[in-house]
């Protein structure tokens, strides 16, 4: 089984799975959740050069967050990827 990291840790071309959240349940999680950011949901790093926001693909869209705000979610690698 992969290590769970931050979100702000994963790295470009690499694919990884959204696992849970550091501070569950916050209204702030909640509106993560409503965004597309459920436990099992693939998730990778988009081909954007920032440092902050970050930018990233899920469920076919690309969603910016702030690194303080990507750090609340976490996620595992996806070997078979």
């Amino acid at each position: 089984m992969s290590t769970i990291i931050n979100l702000t840790d994963i790295n470009q071309g690499k694919a990884y799975q959204v696992s849970g959240f550091k501070n569950h349940p916050s209204a702030y999680t909640e509106k993560l959740h409503k965004m597309g950011f459920v436990e099992g949901t693939p998730i990778a790093l988009a081909p954007v050069k920032l440092s902050d926001p970050i930018v990233f693909q899920i469920r076919g869209s690309r969603i910016a967050l702030r690194k303080n705000e990507a750090k609340q979610i976490l996620v595992q690698e996806l070997k078979d990827a």
